[in-house]
């Protein structure tokens, strides 16, 4: 079972408009992580802010930092009760979102955050 994951966001403003506002998600907890330790895990020698969020079962830990990351092919999935009003939502705040139609298939759903993460959205 996973416990949680962590992502680099560069764009303070996302905390609250993406992963609160859009995605729902609830902060509960906020901490720096010191140079020192962050060199010893990530190789960084850098104190970041860390923001720490619930989403069901699962935490997500955004470390806001300058630093930019090439494009990959990193994304995480989750499960909304209505895509089309999350698809609303997020084009109204000027969030890029994907729409793939499949034939066979329901359509694929992605959505940025300003810092290039991407999530993919599924219907529960």
């Amino acid at each position: 079972m996973f416990e949680h994951i962590g992502i680099t966001i560069n764009e303070e403003s996302d905390i609250q408009a993406f992963y609160k506002d859009l995605l729902g998600l609830k902060e509960i907890n906020k901490f720096d992580l010191f140079d020192d330790l962050s060199e010893k895990i990530f190789g960084i020698s850098n104190t970041v802010p860390v923001s720490l969020f619930s989403y069901d079962d699962l935490l997500i830990e955004l470390f806001l930092t300058d630093k930019k990351q090439k494009q990959v092919y990193n994304h995480i999935c989750i499960s909304v009760k209505n895509r089309d009003d999350i698809i609303k939502k997020a084009t109204s705040m000027g969030f890029p979102v994907t729409k793939i139609k499949r034939e066979s298939k329901d359509y694929l759903l992605f959505i940025k955050d300003n810092s290039g993460n991407i999530f993919e959205i599924k219907s529960q």
